[in-house]
Parts: C-alpha cells; sequence; structure tokens
C-alpha cells in the first residue's frame, strides 16, 4: 500500500528562512510541496538502479547466492550484487546535505529493508529521487525523515583496475592482520571517545591520594572541620565520576569488541562459503576454533590500546607526582614495574609454546567431536566404542597437561605481581620514614605517596597481564588468518557474458584436473562436446572419473589444465552463480540438513510457486511418501536426512535440483539405494520434466540408460568411448568394462 503524498505548500516563514539563509527561489523558479517518501526494498532498487544506469538485470541475477530471505536482501552484499553487472559502489562518507552532483546516481538505504534512489540535484534544494511513486521531484528535508542512512555512491567500475571490493578482497587475503587492524579503526570514534574516557578516569585516581594527604598535613592538625567537609564533598564527587568513567569505559569496550566481533565473524564466514571448492584445507576444528576466538581478539585489541596508549604513559605521570611529594620513593614503582615486566616477558615466551600446542590438540579434539557425532550408527554397528573414547582420552590428557602448563604461566604474571605490589609498598614506607627523619616529609604524604604507588602500579600489572594473553592471541590470530586467507571463487562475471543467459552448449578441450592432496589425475586429456538438450549417460568404474567430470561442468572444480567453454566463452568469464542459475548438480554426497522437508527442497530459493513444488516433488517420486506422512513438508528430518531411508534422502535430493528448473541438470547416481520400482518411477519423471534441457548423469545403474540417447564411457580419469547407447551397449556385451592405457 502506497503511503499517501502530503500537499503542504511552503510557508511564508519557510521563505523568509530560505532567504535568510541564501537559499530562497529565485524569481520564477518553481517551488515544491513537501512530499512523503515511499521507499522501495533494497532488492526493487538494486533494479531501478541497473536499469537508470543501462544494464538490463533482474533482481534474481543480482542477488544470486547472496543473502535473501523472504524477499529481504542483506544490505552488506549491495557491492557485490551492483558489481555483478559493472557498477562500483563507495561509501558517501558525508550527510544527506552534502550530496553533490558528482556522487549520483546514490543509494540511500535506510533502516529495515527501504531504500531510495537519488538520480539528480536540479537545484539547491531539491533531489530527483526514484522510489516506489517513481522517478520525481523532492525537497531535500524531504530525506532527513530516512533517518540513520546507508548512503553508497554509484557509478561505472574501473575497466583497468576492477571494483574496489574485489581489491578489498585480495587485500584480505594476502594482509588479514593488516586488514583487521583497519576494522578496528572504522571504530576510531569510539575508540577516541575510549581512551578519553581512560584519561578522565585515571585524573580521577588523583583525588583520593591528594585527600588523605590534605587531611593528615592540613585538616587534622587544625581541626579544620569546614575543611574537611570541603575537601570530603569533592573527593566523593571524585569517587562518584571515576565509577561513572570505569562504567563508560567498559562499555566503549564492549561496544567497540561486539562491532569488531560482527565483522570479522561474517568476513571468515564469508571468505569461507565463497571459497573454492577443493581448496578449503581448514579441518572442522580448526574453523571452529577460529570463529571461537574472533570474539575474544575483539575485546582484547581495545583492551591493549587503553593500557599502552593512556594506562601506561599514566604511570609515568603517577611516577613524576611521586617524586614531587616523596622524592626518592619514585625509585620504588620504577624498580618494582622493571622487575614485573621482565618476569612477564619470561612468562608470556613460555606461554606462547604451550598456546600453540595446546590449540592443536584443540583442534584434534573437536575434528574428532564432528566425526563421533556425524558417524555414531557406524560407530555401534563397529562395536568401535572403545577405539574413540580411547582417543578421546589420549587427547583430553594431552590437553589438560598442556593447558595446565599454559595457565601456570599466563598466571605467573599476576600472582608476581601481587607480591612485588607489597614490597614495593614496603620499600616506599622505608624511604618515607627517612625522609621524614629528614625532614622533608610529611605522615601526609607518606599517605598519598603509598596509595600513588599502589594506582600507579596497577596499568603495569594490566600491562604485563596482556603481553602474556598477547601470545595466545597471536595463535588465535594465526588461525583466524588462515581462514580469511582462502581463495575466493569468481563473482563479478566478463562485461562479454554479463547479460548471457546459458544454454548448456559446453567444450571441454584436453581437460584435466587433480585433486590437491592427491598425486594422480581424477581427470586426463578429456575432450568432449555437449550439445543443449542432450541427454547423457557418464559410466564407468569406481573413482574413474565420473563424478569429478561433472563437477567441472558444474563449476565447482576448476581444470589444471586445458580449456573448458560455455556457450563458446571460457568458463572463468562467467561468475559462479551464473553458471549455478542454469546448470544445477545433484551430487551423489548432497547434504540434507536438520530442518523440515520444504525447507531442504527450497534450499537457498525463494518461495516459488506451488505448481512448480509439485512438479518437482512428482518427477523425484516424492509426492507418495509427503502425502503419507502426518507432517507433511513439515516433517523434520534430523541432521543429515537421518530421519529417512536412503531412497528417501535420495528424492528429496532430487527434487532440490528439479525444482530449480535449469538448463542443465548434472546428476550423480540419482536412483542409488532406490527399489527397482522408485527407480522406474523417476525414470519416468526424469523424462517428462528435463524434455527441453540439458540431462547428464553419472550411474552404475544399467536401467538409467534407458532415458539417455549418449554414453561417454570414462576409465582412469580418460575417455575410452564417447558415442550413442547403442554402440556403446553393444560393446558392453560383447567385452567386460576395459582398462585404460
Amino acid at each position: 500500500m502506497q503511503t499517501p503524498v502530503a500537499r503542504v505548500q511552503m510557508s511564508l516563514l519557510d521563505r523568509a528562512f530560505l532567504f535568510f539563509i541564501g537559499k530562497a527561489p529565485r524569481h520564477g523558479q518553481q517551488t515544491h510541496e513537501r512530499q512523503f517518501l515511499n521507499p522501495l526494498t533494497v532488492m526493487a532498487a538494486l533494479e531501478r538502479l541497473a536499469a537508470h544506469c543501462g544494464y538490463s538485470a533482474s533482481a534474481d541475477m543480482l542477488t544470486a547466492a547472496l543473502p535473501v530471505k523472504d524477499g529481504f536482501f542483506d544490505p552488506r552484499y549491495v557491492p557485490i550484487a551492483l558489481g555483478r553487472i559493472g557498477i562500483q559502489t563507495r561509501d558517501f562518507g558525508a550527510g544527506l546535505g552534502d550530496i553533490g552532483v558528482e556522487d549520483l546516481p546514490l543509494l540511500a538505504m535506510a533502516g529495515g529493508d527501504g531504500a531510495i534512489i537519488v538520480t539528480g540535484a536540479p537545484s539547491r534544494t531539491t533531489f530527483t529521487i526514484i522510489d516506489r511513486d517513481g522517478e520525481r521531484e523532492v525537497l531535500r528535508s524531504d530525506l532527513s525523515v530516512l533517518g540513520d542512512t546507508t548512503l553508497l555512491a554509484c557509478g561505472h567500475g574501473d575497466p583497468q583496475n576492477g571494483l574496489d571490493f574485489e581489491d578489498e578482497r585480495s587485500f584480505v587475503r594476502k594482509n588479514p592482520r593488516l586488514w583487521m587492524l583497519g576494522v578496528f579503526m572504522s571504530e576510531r570514534r569510539r575508540l577516541g571517545q575510549m581512551v578519553l574516557t581512560a584519561a578522565l578516569l585515571n585524573l580521577c585516581g588523583l583525588a583520593l591520594p591528594l585527600y588523605m594527604r590534605a587531611i593528615y598535613d592540613n585538616v587534622v592538625p587544625n581541626l579544620a572541620i569546614e575543611s574537611l567537609w570541603a575537601l570530603s564533598a569533592g573527593v566523593v564527587l571524585a569517587l562518584v565520576f571515576e565509577f561513572a568513567f570505569r562504567q563508560i569505559r567498559t562499555s566503549f569496550v564492549d561496544a567497540v569488541g561486539v562491532r569488531v566481533a560482527q565483522i570479522v565473524q561474517n568476513r571468515a564466514m564469508n571468505s569461507f562459503m565463497s571459497a573454492k571448492v577443493g581448496r578449503q584445507n581448514l579441518s572442522v576444528g580448526s574453523m571452529m576454533n577460529a570463529l571461537r576466538d574472533v570474539d575474544s581478539i575483539a575485546l582484547f585489541v581495545p583492551q591493549l590500546i587503553v593500557t599502552f596508549l593512556i594506562d601506561v604513559p599514566f604511570f609515568l605521570a603517577f611516577v613524576a607526582l611521586i617524586a614531587l611529594i616523596g622524592g626518592y620513593t619514585a625509585f620504588a614503582p620504577v624498580i618494582g614495574a622493571a622487575s614485573l615486566l621482565a618476569i612477564g616477558m619470561v612468562a608470556s615466551f613460555a606461554a606462547r609454546l604451550s598456546a600453540t600446542r595446546c590449540s592443536k590438540l584443540m583442534h584434534a579434539r573437536n575434528n574428532l567431536v564432528v566425526d563421533a557425532a556425524g558417524g555414531i550408527e557406524t560407530i555401534k554397528a563397529n562395536m568401535a566404542e572403545g577405539h574413540f573414547l580411547g582417543r578421546w582420552d589420549k587427547v583430553s590428557d594431552h590437553i589438560g597437561v598442556t593447558a595446565k602448563s599454559a595457565r601456570k604461566w599466563n598466571d605467573l604474571p599476576q600472582a608476581m605481581a601481587t607480591l612485588l605490589v607489597q614490597l614495593v609498598t614496603v620499600m616506599v614506607v622505608i624511604i618515607s620514614v627517612f625522609q621524614i627523619k629528614a625532614g622533608v616529609m610529611t605522615t601526609g604524604a607518606l599517605i598519598a605517596v603509598s596509595m600513588l604507588t599502589s594506582r600507579a602500579m596497577a596499568p603495569v600489572t594490566t600491562a604485563v597481564s596482556l603481553l602474556s594473553k598477547a601470545q595466545q592471541a597471536r595463535t588465535q590470530l594465526a588461525g583466524l588468518a588462515d581462514l580469511l586467507e582462502l581463495e575466493s571463487e569468481r563473482e563479478i562475471p566478463d562485461p562479454g557474458v554479463r547479460q548471457q543467459t546459458i544454454k548448456g552448449d559446453f567444450s571441454l578441450s584436453s581437460v584435466s584436473f587433480k585433486h590437491e592432496d592427491s598425486i594422480a589425475f581424477a581427470l586426463q586429456d578429456v575432450s568432449l562436446t555437449i550439445k543443449p538438450g542432450e541427454k547423457i549417460a557418464l559410466i564407468g568404474r569406481s573413482g574413474s572419473g565420473k563424478s569429478t567430470l561433472l563437477q567441472v561442468l558444474a563449476g565447482m572444480l576448476e581444470p589444471r589444465s586445458g580449456q573448458y567453454l560455455i556457450d563458446g566463452y571460457s568458463a572463468a568469464h562467467y561468475a559462479v552463480s551464473q553458471i549455478r542459475q542454469q546448470v544445477v548438480l545433484c551430487s551423489q554426497d548432497a547434504q540434507l540438513f536438520d530442518s523440515s522437508i520444504w525447507d531442504n527442497i527450497l534450499l537457498g530459493l525463494d518461495e516459488p510457486s506451488a505448481d512448480v513444488v509439485t512438479k518437482a516433488v512428482r518427477a523425484a517420486n516424492l509426492d507418495s511418501f509427503v502425502e503419507r506422512s502426518v507432517e507433511g513438508y513439515n516433517r523434520k528430518l534430523g541432521p543429515g536426512g537421518k530421519n529417512l531411508s536412503g531412497g528417501q534422502r535420495k528424492s528429496i535430493l532430487l527434487a532440490r535440483a528439479l525444482v530449480r528448473d535449469p538448463a542443465v541438470l548434472l546428476l550423480d547416481e540419482p536412483t542409488e539405494a532406490m527399489d527397482v520400482g522408485s527407480e522406474k518411477t523417476v525414470m519416468a519423471g526424469l523424462q517428462q520434466a528435463t524434455q527441453d534441457k540439458t540431462l547428464i548423469i553419472a550411474t552404475h545403474r544399467i536401467a538409467l540408460l534407458d532415458i539417455v540417447d549418449r554414453v561417454i564411457w570414462l576409465d582412469n580419469g580418460k575417455i575410452i568411448a564417447d558415442a550413442p547407447k547403442a554402440e556403446v551397449i553393444a560393446k558392453l556385451q560383447s567385452r567386460p568394462m576395459p582398462r585404460a592405457a
């Protein structure tokens, strides 16, 4: 429902104000009515912005494989979406009032899912915008109702240097630690407020020692009660401020830590999700540790900044004040700080070794938990509980010993700090007594110096403790850096194929592929051509390269050598989202997730029409199962689909592929674990659903050859036969399956 436009004419007071500030409309210039804005959704705004910039692009194409839920698109991914059609975006750091013609067009995204496109600035008081009411002029002041707004200036991408966010990704991969420092610096406003608060907090710490000196030296000898009340009121006020500043400082540390943790966790998970298949060499355990450690790193850095930027310099200020009041007593905290620093450096080095060992053991234990949880039935069926319990006890024992050593070295500076602070206090008292005897100090000065010494030693104790924790943070950061350094898939297409819809004309020329951890090639010099609409079966022994070939065709794996063309263009020219929109792979080990049947079928899709889902479900022979179930599509599958039979899992995976209505359908053992009757039903459904599509099936089931016209025979990563079905079947019947040379 559209918001009505408010017809409020400019008042005489408005005109007088505009005249006063030099923005009154000139003679003959049109005055504009104040209007309510009617924002577009972010997805609709992307489509309208693309059209305004001269590109024909649907919202589905722009947001493919990006976070979209119930039509809501995450604004953080707008630069990637627009980058797919060559539109460069940059953060517009100024406010709405500073928008100039050179900054247009500009995408203004308010809270929630609202967005407005600013396309022109015909005068100093008006903007041309695009919203639900179309393109129209509004007063600049009308945009103030957007409140807290994210502004992105948009323009054509640099044809030579590429897009900024691609450079940023490259920078993150090459310098993850420097990038994290940049993330903290993006919160420089809060960091500045935090530093200022810490400085005021330390200043308030001077109040109580100076108060005690004044009381002992002036109030008590003279019984000056009025001075007592005045000084007491002042120090109470200072203590209240100290408490407030301490709470504010903590809130700033938490605010910076939470914000940075959100940014880094999003980037880390995004890095993993967008990494090239086969290049994610991180174990589950190391990934879990890296993501878990983000929070501690994010909170550690602000504390480190405040301590070394404010607290440690204030130690020098406290020492100077001690020297001013107590003379030679200033040597005591200096000696104590130097001793504590030396102990802290030794403990820090020892803790670093223990932290590295403990981190590796934690990775191993996390991996063991994942293996045990995912394979509990296999473990029980093979009576391997004792084996896994033995592994668990061995790893846990080593973790206990290593963690104990790490805790010992981490706790040593704190324990020594307590002792040294007490020794320094004793040293201060001894020196002070001799100075009182010499007549250069008073009793009040002794009290003040003792309190200032305790206050001066506190930041040193904190600094040494943080140095010890810094070694642990360094180890944690190394694991996080491994996650951020993952090489990402191509998300921005070449301009020549940006508007292309893939038809399915594939050509492979001398393509070879080898997995990262393998010596042998999974594919060797594979050359073939596939025309749109062909029905092809891939056959061969297990490990012959059928699944790998399907993954190469789907853009999941990149050939190590040779050439792969899609519709006459190199596959490297396409964004992976372009390929996967029209080339859908249902792999042999595809995963089902712990949610409903409906959610598993529509994984990654917005809600399609019920008719599309019904056709896919019938073709996959899933309709009878869903109809018999009391919960229907709401039935929960359990982790990995453990609540279903093997054939039912295959049917859901097949329905997931069919509901996407691709131009090319790649199926790896689609009828595995199905009975003969179910297999025949699925074959009939596939024939009906893929009449005008390319169908490529990898299979060991001879029955599936009935729905294909061409058979490609693979062995040892090579094609040994590629011919019409009848010829290959004749070869199979005449002799056993040969080995490739």
